[in-house]
């Protein structure tokens, strides 16, 4: 099978988010795979001085074509007036142009796969649906997703609480999506096995970690309601907030001396960092999928989440899914997580075994028997 794959470059460059990690890890699987021939197609402008990627990117050295326009202009005419074709930059025995991104790409040779990782975009009553920033991130993609539904042969997304958003607002064709999920870095499953007493820590005290920043779609306010509480009960558990946060939750965040900010974390040291917490607790208002959460669990650490969007799909019975506006309840099971070790063995030993269903090898195993089948 010979597949073509579009990709923004820069997305890719370490450290990169949960959606670069996704278009690393497939495309290197992908290139590994016995039945696969893998190309990767972008703009020329990314390219260095030596020809290829630069050092900081995982895929540098796949096979690679290149087209000479660039990339944000060419874009904005894709998704606008579905030109210029590209058909020219693709090999006459092309099996699929896949894209693991969001994009629109007007292609006629092949048939064409993208992932779309969740329709924030078209939610109507998330808390800043009706701000004019989320207005105009729906305007852009109205301009082009809805195409993509119709014109394309497989949409891939990583949760079928996405895949149904997807069909509710959009009234996309289920059958033509594949829910594959999103795949977990060995150094988490490896950093279970590790006596966390053993491990550098963040903070003396216990801690639940809160990974996201403190931001108002990871729920910055519940965090910081939790820190009061933990504060009236005297509770030694304190809270560490991974991840960049908005300004005004930093100065929020000053009035609580159980509240430690890291700011942004090394990939190599997030692992470390979860298996030293006694929970996560991640309370965010909308995820297409949550990937704090199954990594705590690989780490062998409880995960406490918000019941919003894909989070308790996601989760299932290996973690504990709280209403997030109920302040005492969730205050009430970060300490019992903490201070019952019988709770704590239960909830890791289940998070452990879901976690397993997440490894990259099987997120690529399912990409591949969905292109194999839609061809």
């Amino acid at each position: 099978m010979r597949i073509v794959s579009y990709i923004h470059p820069i997305r890719t460059y370490l450290p990169c988010t949960g959606a670069g990690r996704f278009m690393n890890n497939s495309l290197l699987g992908l290139a590994h795979h016995d039945q696969v021939k893998l190309e990767l197609l972008f703009a020329s402008q990314w390219l260095q001085a030596d020809g290829y990627l630069p050092a900081n990117c995982p895929l540098r050295t796949l096979a690679k074509r290149s087209f000479p326009m660039p990339e944000n202009a060419t874009e904005r005419t894709w998704k606008l007036f579905s030109r210029p074709k590209m058909d020219s930059y693709i090999p006459s025995n092309t099996d699929w142009l896949f894209a693991p991104m969001e994009t629109y790409i007007p292609v006629t040779k092949c048939p064409v796969a993208i992932t779309i990782f969740d329709i924030q975009a078209f939610e109507p009553d998330l808390p800043w649906s009706r701000s004019w920033r989320h207005r105009l991130f729906r305007l852009k993609w109205g301009q082009w997703v809805r195409r993509a539904f119709k014109d394309y042969q497989l949409i891939f997304t990583i949760s079928h609480f996405s895949k149904q958003r997807m069909v509710e607002l959009l009234g996309a064709d289920p059958n033509k999506i594949e829910v594959v999920g999103v795949g977990v870095e060995p150094a988490y499953f490896d950093a279970a096995a590790i006596n966390p007493a053993q491990l550098s820590r963040p903070v003396d005290l216990p801690y639940t970690l809160v990974i996201g920043g403190l931001r108002q779609k990871k729920g910055a306010e519940y965090v910081l309601a939790v820190a009061e509480a933990l504060q009236k009960q005297n509770s030694q558990l304190q809270i560490v907030v991974a991840g960049s946060s908005e300004a005004n939750y930093v100065e929020a965040a000053k009035a609580y001396p159980n509240l430690t900010l890291l700011g942004l974390v090394k990939d190599e040291d997030l692992p470390r960092i979860l298996r030293g917490a006694s929970s996560l607790f991640f309370p965010s208002h909308y995820e297409g999928f949550g990937i704090p959460a199954v990594e705590a669990m690989a780490t062998g650490v409880p995960a406490v989440v918000s019941s919003r969007g894909s989070l308790p799909e996601i989760v299932g019975d290996a973690g504990i899914v709280v209403e997030p506006t109920k302040i005492a309840e969730v205050t009430d099971i970060l300490i019992n997580l903490e201070s019952d070790t019988a709770l704590r063995a239960t909830y890791t030993q289940r998070g452990l075994a879901h976690a397993q269903q997440y490894t990259w090898p099987r997120i690529v195993t399912r990409l591949t028997t969905a292109l194999e089948q839609y061809a």
